[in-house]
């Protein structure tokens, strides 16, 4: 878990060169929406047809706009996209038992998929960081610090998980800290903490 711009992608994304298998809960929520859903559907009820390109799909960026506007509108946003994505992820985590699988979700601990889940991991960075980064991918500085004021402050889930991944250096450091972790995964260490957390 982890807001925007924390760079918990990045950590999913080093792990899954390691060989885990990633959920990605954000690319998961836009297949959701595709034409034609109820999802689909509710949302142009909801937030108008100003949401669609020509072609009649959900424009991200529009949406984007109109749902982060405040919390009221992200709260609707998320009434109607949350439950149809929380029972996918669910899906997809039983269909990978096998496997180390990571759930690349902002909403994580929102969601209390951290009880689920064997180790509940929140990357973090300062604000000015997060801000940076997500300029840097091309978003506007305005639209960024609006959004991140409307995601649940660190601080706030901090206790709830299992390890916090600071992201407050260069990219090698970050991937220092992800094969850490990798190596974390699979030692008799992770064996016995797994086991203290299910009793």
């Amino acid at each position: 878990g982890g807001n925007m711009g924390a760079g918990k992608s990045t950590v999913a994304s080093e792990l899954k060169r390691y060989g885990a298998k990633i959920i990605d809960a954000d690319e998961m929520g836009w297949s959701l929406l595709a034409k034609g859903t109820d999802e689909y559907h509710q949302l142009v009820k909801t937030f108008g047809q100003g949401i669609l390109t020509k072609s009649g799909n959900i424009d991200r960026r529009a949406l984007g706009k109109l749902a982060f506007a405040s919390k009221a509108s992200l709260a609707k946003l998320n009434a109607i996209t949350h439950p149809g994505l929380l029972d996918r992820v669910r899906k997809e985590i039983d269909r990978n038992r096998k496997g180390l699988v990571v759930v690349d979700a902002a909403l994580l601990f929102d969601w209390k998929l951290d009880k689920e889940v064997d180790v509940a991991i929140l990357v973090t960075a300062a604000d000015r960081l997060k801000i940076k980064r997500l300029v840097d991918a091309g978003m506007k500085e305005d639209d960024v610090a609006s959004r991140l004021k409307l995601q649940p402050a660190d601080a706030k889930i901090w206790g709830r998980a299992d390890f916090v991944i600071d992201n407050k250096g260069s990219f090698a450091e970050l991937r220092r800290k992800c094969r850490a972790l990798w190596n974390f995964f699979y030692s008799a260490k992770f064996q016995a903490f797994k086991a203290a957390r299910q009793q």
